[in-house]
């Protein structure tokens, strides 16, 4: 009877066993599948939304980079189709030094059939850009002629890697598209430190990594027919072949031993890349913890067997029920909770067997369990708080820092009563419109004109009104002047203005003008009605002078013959007005 019992009791815990270590087995492993399909969603949204995080930080970059574009481009295109182009009279050379001259980094000119004739960038010389997709083909077609200018999103080379934005321009009926290209990382390593560049294209991504023990990588690749590169700073190229296709708001499993790869789909929020088919997220974990717990599980069950068969042995069948078999359905109702996730179930231990210590095993496996959970939920929340503290402080110095530069820029160029261009800030414009004018061989025309009495009305209604005189005329010449004009307070009621592209007849008609409306106006006091007028000299630069300062002096002798004539009037310089005010 006993070795019938001991036969029965062996093969009921036997099997018990290896029941309980499957049962333990599939719900493990059921539970980290569960799990580890929720840390891979929470990831990949986690990762979407900083991009979205990510997108807007560069925004102000962006346009930046846009509004260059936009001024730069045309004035590359005029040069290249100055004469009928030719792309062996453009040397990648001349490209390279018309480049630096203008602040980008890549000229590029593309035929009617997509292909780079030519580039300062030589490994894109001959490259067909059609053939990155066929939107893109489809694009450059209907851009051809069409008279265009647009600014590509923040975009991956496919020859290089390299982050950049592109801006296209095809001018009407023309046979070629033109092409300016600035490297990201160049240009925000000239505005930014290096610190907020290693976060904003490294850390702000990949410390996500930190949230969870199994996640060891997270890359982001752009894909197109040609390339697959990746956006971030540590990121590897990953081969076209490879990648499999990857239906959008999905995430598709890719196994490669204990690492498995997971990767979806993610757009960019405010626009669609044109050389760009998508972007992809590729996350990578690692389950080798996970298999290292379901071993531990499965060894503690194999403990449990051993033990149960040592003491069916020793204790008597009528002692078994109560001494073995409730015990190990306790056991194995607190290892179901365990498995659930419930740590909650404390097994009371009444003696110190074997079963007793299995219990206090499990128990204390329970425990760390439990404060393992806690922790990591501790440690997810202490991350997202952090991430988020970060993510507020980088928005304050963004914002702070553009104010701060506008402020900046307003103070150094500008006359703090009148708010109109101060000198240095004037000779910076007047200086680059006589390098245009010498270039384009064009007209430039400068106005300089006096208040008249100026010393009177300060002496007769007080210094602030002699101010509120000044501001009010620096209106005035605003209200007249277009917006390729510019202006200045050249002195204490000296006022200096500058005409990109007029004649002398021209510059002589708007002086008039201003001194007409300059007439009308007038400024009401306690004391009485001041009336304005003011005296114009009007003089033209000459092809040949380096700077604009030979004509402000013409201007002033012309200013000078105004006020011997009786004021409030316009000269425009000639030989003899200077001749006259000598003598």
């Amino acid at each position: 009877m006993k070795r019938l019992l001991r036969t029965l009791i062996t093969l009921a815990v036997l099997g018990t066993g290896s029941v309980l270590s499957l049962a333990l087995y599939y719900m493990a492993s059921g539970e980290i599948q569960t799990q580890l399909r929720q840390q891979v969603e929470q990831v990949h949204e986690h990762v979407s939304e900083r991009f979205k995080v990510f997108d807007e930080l560069l925004a102000y970059d962006e346009r930046q980079i846009q509004a260059h574009a936009h001024h730069t481009l045309p004035i590359i295109t005029q040069v290249l189709t100055k004469e009928p182009f030719d792309p062996i009279f453009w040397s990648p050379d001349k490209l390279q030094k018309m480049a630096e001259e203008y602040q980008v980094d890549g000229i590029y000119v593309i035929d009617r059939s997509t292909t780079v004739v030519a580039t300062n960038f030589l490994p894109d010389i001959g490259f067909e850009l059609g053939t990155i997709n066929d939107d893109f083909r489809r694009y450059l077609n209907d851009f051809f002629g069409s008279g265009r200018l647009e600014v590509d999103r923040i975009n991956v080379s496919s020859k290089t890697g390299l982050i950049t934005i592109y801006a296209y321009f095809s001018p009407e009926g023309s046979d070629y598209i033109y092409e300016i290209s600035y490297d990201v990382k160049k240009y925000l390593s000239r505005n930014r430190s290096t610190r907020y560049m290693n976060f904003i294209f490294g850390d702000f991504f990949t410390e996500i990594t930190s949230t969870s023990q199994l996640l060891k990588q997270i890359d982001i690749y752009l894909i197109n027919n040609y390339s697959a590169f990746p956006f971030l700073q540590n990121g590897q190229p990953i081969d076209l072949e490879t990648l499999p296709d990857i239906p959008e708001h999905t995430v598709v499993k890719q196994d490669a031993g204990d690492i498995i790869y997971f990767l979806s789909r993610a757009d960019l929020n405010r626009s669609r890349l044109h050389s760009a088919d998508y972007l992809v997220i590729r996350t990578a974990f690692d389950l080798s913890p996970f298999e290292m717990l379901i071993q531990k599980m499965l060894s503690i069950s194999t403990l449990v067997i051993v033990a149960v068969l040592f003491l069916a042995y020793v204790l008597i069948a009528n002692l078994f029920d109560r001494w073995i078999m409730q015990r190990i359905h306790r056991i194995i109702q607190a290892l179901e909770h365990t498995a659930e996730g419930d740590f909650s179930d404390s097994i009371p231990v009444n003696r110190q067997d074997e079963l007793g210590l299995i219990a206090n095993h499990i128990n204390k496996m329970s425990r760390r369990l439990a404060n393992r959970e806690q922790q990591l939920r501790e440690a997810q929340e202490h991350l997202e708080k952090r991430v988020e503290e970060r993510t507020q402080d980088l928005r304050a110095e963004v914002d702070a820092r553009r104010k701060a530069e506008s402020k900046l820029i307003e103070m150094a160029t500008t006359d703090p009563l009148t708010g109109v261009l101060n000198r240095r800030a004037f000779s910076d414009q007047a200086q680059r419109e006589v390098s245009r004018a010498f270039r384009y061989h064009r007209s430039l025309t400068v106005i300089l004109l006096d208040l008249d009495h100026f010393k009177e009305i300060n002496d007769t209604y007080g210094h602030l009104y002699g101010d509120k005189v000044l501001v009010r005329t620096a209106e005035l010449i605003n209200t007249c002047l277009r917006s390729i004009d510019s202006h200045s307070r050249h002195g204490g009621e000296e006022f200096l203005v500058l005409l990109p592209e007029t004649t002398e007849d021209e510059a002589l008609l708007l002086a008039e003008r201003l001194r007409e409306t300059l007439e009308s106006a007038s400024l009401e006091t306690e004391n009485g009605t001041i009336h304005i007028t003011a005296s114009f000299g009007v003089a033209s630069w000459k092809a040949g002078e380096h700077s604009v300062q030979a004509a402000i002096n013409r201007a002033d002798k012309a200013l000078y013959k105004a006020k011997q004539l009786g004021r409030n009037r316009v000269v425009l310089y000639h030989p003899e007005v200077e001749n006259s005010t000598s003598s």
